[in-house]
């Protein structure tokens, strides 16, 4: 996988983040969870202020962080980066 593909979509993952909310990580399988859990997809996850959580699953690191991203907006909690 391109190095500046995984770049723009950490970067677009961690800009649709409300505010105080960190993007924690990309890995496979849901290690914060477990870490002797493995899995064959790829899980992204960031933390909000009061110990919130959301993640998203994909089968690259760049379909994780889109899932995340994705799971942001339906959830109504995404940033509006378009002031909208």
């Amino acid at each position: 996988m391109p190095k500046a593909g995984l770049t723009q979509s950490w970067i677009a993952a961690e800009a649709i983040l409300p505010p105080e909310w960190h993007l924690m990580g990309v890995v496979r399988g849901p290690r914060e969870v477990d870490p002797q859990i493995r899995s064959e997809s790829w899980v992204a996850w960031a933390r909000g202020p009061n110990g919130q959580r959301a993640d998203g699953q994909g089968e690259s690191p760049t379909g994780a962080l889109d899932a995340l991203a994705n799971a942001m907006r339906k959830s109504g909690q995404a940033f509006k980066v378009d002031g909208g």
